[in-house]
């Protein structure tokens, strides 16, 4: 907000502590009219800024009483108050335009705290927040300095590519508005051993305390919505897919209907807080869950459309390198366990100073030069798509490609603004994103082939018990190994640990979730079937004698996924 001196009364007898700054203009959309105004405390150089409602000044005993409410000094005469009723009531030529959401206003940004990044010309209006937006928006708070964020938190980005993609994922909300580009982002996915959350830590940490910015899936659609709305030009932070039904078809057409939603930048009804439109919004999306968007439709029996693909895209958590998101780990540090705890405990010491900085360099870039700005952010884009070798000729694969473009030339903006540290290069980030980029379109991934966590659990608990051994040993009874929950046997040649159907049935209780995830096993080559079937149990026998159907597992192939 602007700066004012404070403003005495000519005979010079008292001080006036409020000063009018604006008004709303007259429109059919707006059913109140509103002023704005300025709040000085007396021997002090503390000020608030307030918009209040002008029916307020019907009466000079009703301003009286609100200014009071709001904090203002009641050791003043009653001339005083006669002279602050006039100086809120007067005609001024300063008009507020009050917003429905944060953003861009041409070539000014509107921040969530109302304050506007950039400079409009002598006659434009001050934009403000209307006050029925605000309680979904996000809070935005700073603790510590760029500085220490560049030390204390930044860093570990460097170890992890999918830590990175998720950082250069928030930098490229900020852009989507200059591109043209429709909003949409990542689907982050992977059991819960994989250091998921230490992506969206950091991302969060751009703007404020994690705590409060990570959002989570399992609000209302119409929450969601004007969540959305509360992040438009900027990113927002979605976390816990898993949270959204206990049934499996139901989670699925949630979440396919809520990310069509969300990444699509429109709400579904009208709504008098946007004067009677239905809400739009633009932003970039990181979202974590412990099964891929994909995944989550076929378990559901949905048919997941192209469009929907390229607006949220699937990445695996797993890097491939046995330690989670992670490539490597710093010296020092002893587990990928370890640095997650680490990570979360700096991203909640050091946040809230990335975001205004990005934010400020680049309006002050566009204020100076648009196309300038555009040209190397475009620039940026086309360099990462010829290094990644993005067949041309294929719309899906380009506009999938493009999302991890974006997030690129995003990241490269963050290292010419001085966010990043000297450590972080274009070729850091290029290579760590065209990681990211690849292993999201192979998906030749580990935790791909686990669809149910607690199952592969069980299997391994059972394993470390040391279960009977059909193989080398002689002396069972039919009925030790009818009762034995898992055995380890030979099936077709192969050394497999043979578990009964109700076990794996306890963790797949949906027919639909069980055909889902056995036939996915059966394709990866871990479970064994009988021939022609995509997923079955398998007879077992001992001394020549077929002693039951059991679900097999390859042994070998299991440890792969471990």
């Amino acid at each position: 907000m602007m700066k004012l001196k404070k403003k005495s009364l000519k005979n010079n007898e008292y001080e006036l502590f409020v000063t009018l700054l604006g008004r709303t203009k007259i429109s059919q959309g707006a059913k109140l009219s509103y002023r704005l105004m300025k709040l000085s405390y007396p021997n002090s150089e503390e000020s608030i800024y307030t918009l209040f409602e002008s029916a307020i000044l019907a009466k000079e005993s009703d301003t009286k009483k609100y200014l009071l409410k709001i904090g203002h000094t009641a050791n003043v005469s009653k001339e005083y108050w006669t002279k602050a009723h006039q100086e809120l009531s007067q005609d001024i030529e300063q008009y507020i335009t009050l917003c429905h959401k944060p953003g861009y206003y041409h070539h000014r940004y509107l921040c969530v705290n109302d304050k506007v990044l950039g400079k409009g010309d002598k006659k434009a209006d001050i934009l403000i927040l209307h006050p029925d937006v605000k309680k979904h928006l996000p809070v935005e708070d700073k603790q510590g300095t760029l500085k220490e964020w560049k030390k204390e938190v930044a860093p570990y980005a460097l170890y992890s590519s999918r830590i990175l993609l998720a950082m250069c994922c928030g930098f490229s909300g900020f852009i989507l508005h200059l591109l043209g580009m429709e909003g949409g982002g990542f689907h982050l996915w992977g059991t819960s051993s994989y250091g998921k959350t230490s992506c969206g830590y950091i991302i969060a940490s751009l703007a404020g305390d994690p705590q409060y910015v990570i959002v989570m899936w399992n609000n209302t659609d119409k929450g969601l919505e004007e969540i959305a709305v509360a992040h438009n030009d900027s990113f927002l932070v979605l976390d816990e897919s898993k949270l959204l039904d206990k049934d499996t078809i139901v989670a699925a057409k949630t979440m396919q209907n809520r990310v069509y939603t969300i990444s699509g930048g429109k709400g579904k009804t009208r709504s008098a807080m946007y004067e009677n439109q239905v809400a739009e919004w633009r932003e970039s999306i990181f979202s974590t869950g412990e099964v891929s968007l994909q995944q989550l439709a076929e378990q559901g029996n949905i048919e997941r459309l192209d469009g929907e693909g390229v607006r949220m895209i699937d990445v695996p958590a797993d890097a491939g390198c046995d330690f989670g998101v992670f490539e490597n780990l710093p010296p020092n540090m002893k587990s990928a366990n370890k640095l997650v705890d680490k990570i979360k405990q700096v991203s909640h010491l050091y946040y809230g100073s990335a975001k205004p900085k990005f934010l400020k360099c680049l309006i002050d870039d566009l204020q100076e030069d648009e196309e300038i700005l555009k040209a190397n952010i475009e620039k940026n884009i086309e360099y990462f798509l010829e290094r990644t070798g993005v067949n041309y000729r294929s719309g899906i694969q380009l506009r999938t490609a493009k999302r991890f473009a974006v997030a690129y030339a995003a990241g490269c903006l963050a290292i010419e603004y001085g966010i990043l540290p000297s450590t972080f290069t274009k070729s850091v980030i290029g290579k760590g994103i065209r990681k990211c980029y690849k292993d999201s379109i192979n998906g030749v991934n580990k935790c791909g082939l686990v669809p149910n966590e607690g199952l592969l659990k069980e299997i391994n608990t059972i394993l470390s018990n040391q279960p009977m051994n059909l193989i080398n040993s002689k002396g069972y009874s039919v009925e030790q190994i009818e009762e034995a929950d898992a055995v380890i046997s030979l099936v077709k040649g192969i050394e497999v640990i043979a578990v009964k159907p109700d076990i794996v049935h306890r963790h797949l209780e949906q027919k639909k979730q069980r055909k889902y995830a056995l036939s996915t096993l059966t394709k990866a080559g871990i479970l064994l079937v009988d021939s022609g079937k995509e997923f079955s149990t398998v007879p077992i026998r001992y001394q020549n004698k077929v002693v039951g159907r059991r679900y097999c597992f390859i042994l070998d192939k299991l440890k792969d996924i471990n």
